[in-house]
């Protein structure tokens, strides 16, 4: 087969048709990807709402993504220590695990930082505050604008620059369950509101249901080809509430997203994303329509990629995979080669399959393994050579 487009590749993906090679597509967090930028002369390699998706590009990604949630702000954003940043929700944000750090300290983590980028795990944004912790709160709440032009206007510029040739996504994340859970309610109470007050949290997820329905319609009126809902309910063992909660909370709000989706435009593609072990819901993902299930963080019943690919690889197209959690950071180029050749036999034979690592590449990977992952994904991600023969 010809080399195809790269937008035309991820196209054939999702609708399980032949294909040249497996599609790829990975994101980076900025200090990561500061860290290549360098190497190529790139100055701008901006991530979340600003994300300048040149370097990812030039490195073989078919696909581009826009991110417009309430994760595209703060989890990319420089917040200072000490400092809280409050965002168009009114979550606030501050940094975690710098309790006890001194000013000194901080001087001698920074000098650890200077020469190839981070090569430590940088302290990570978080929210600190909620918006929504009781009823009153819910009833004097004022949902962010669906409308604004400031998160809109972006994604027009991306489709008139990059359609004709590249897959353009913009994610939503977190979505529902995650975004009342890690940002609007606050965790701990999240999870005894659930019993407690049901009646709160179902305001809450009806109220984010309507606010991410009307962005997703705009966001697709400019021609955008996939809306990326995220949603993490999946822990390392196990799901975070039960599959039969979320089929409460969760599922009949997606399907009304969804369908207001595909009242906008019938053919848009939706991708369902969790981190964790969501294998339970994989099935409900199909009823719902999704096209594209990932990153298959390898943990709890996602580890059985063969069989997951066995039961569900021709009704959903599955992307990712591939352990960021301990090979992509820690191991050797060898492992991480035979990493991409066992994520490839078990996911991509057959198609309807994108490479990816099962989440973003941090500041602690070695410039050399981010090499080696590319690298495998083209030796081993050819239909009609091994593993794909």
């Amino acid at each position: 087969m010809k080399e195809l487009l790269p937008r035309d590749r991820i196209i054939r993906a999702l609708r399980h048709e032949p294909l040249d090679r497996v599609p790829l597509l990975y994101r980076m967090k900025h200090e990561a990807k500061e860290k290549l930028a360098r190497i190529y002369g790139i100055e701008d390699a901006a991530t979340g709402r600003k994300h300048n998706p040149e370097l990812e590009l030039r490195l073989g990604n078919d696909a581009i993504i826009y991110q417009i949630g309430i994760n595209a702000d703060f989890s990319h954003r420089h917040i200072e220590i000490g400092e809280t940043w409050y965002n168009h929700f009114g979550v606030g944000y501050g940094k975690s695990g710098l309790a006890g750090r001194t000013p000194e300290e901080e001087v001698v983590f920074a000098k650890t930082q200077e020469f190839w980028g981070p090569a430590k795990v940088v302290p990570e944004n978080f929210p600190s505050s909620h918006p929504i912790t009781s009823k009153e709160a819910l009833d004097n709440y004022t949902w962010p604008d669906p409308n604004d032009r400031a998160i809109l206007d972006p994604i027009q510029d991306l489709c008139d620059r990059y359609q004709d040739d590249y897959f353009i996504i913009v994610d939503l994340s977190s979505t529902l369950i995650e975004a009342a859970y890690a940002h609007i309610v606050g965790t701990q109470n999240f999870f005894l509101m659930m019993f407690d007050q049901p009646e709160l949290i179902n305001g809450v997820l009806d109220g984010l249901a309507e606010y991410y329905a009307a962005l997703g319609r705009n966001a697709i009126k400019m021609g955008v080809d996939m809306i990326r809902v995220g949603d993490d309910v999946g822990a390392q063992q196990a799901m975070m509430i039960s599959p039969d909660q979320w089929r409460e909370l969760a599922k009949p709000r997606f399907d009304y997203m969804f369908k207001e989706f595909r009242k906008e435009n019938p053919d848009i593609f939706i991708k369902l994303h969790s981190c964790g072990d969501y294998s339970p819901i994989l099935g409900d993902q199909v009823e719902l329509g999704v096209d594209l299930s990932g990153l298959m963080q390898p943990t709890g019943g996602n580890k059985d990629q063969a069989g997951l690919k066995k039961k569900y690889g021709e009704d959903i197209t599955l992307i990712g995979g591939f352990d960021v959690q301990r090979l992509l950071p820690r191991g050797q180029v060898e492992e991480v080669r035979n990493g991409v050749l066992e994520v490839m036999k078990n996911l991509a034979t057959g198609g309807g399959y994108i490479f990816s690592p099962s989440h973003y590449i941090l500041a602690d990977v070695p410039v050399q393994n981010i090499y080696t992952m590319l690298e495998a994904q083209r030796d081993f991600g050819t239909y009609g050579k091994y593993p794909l023969n």
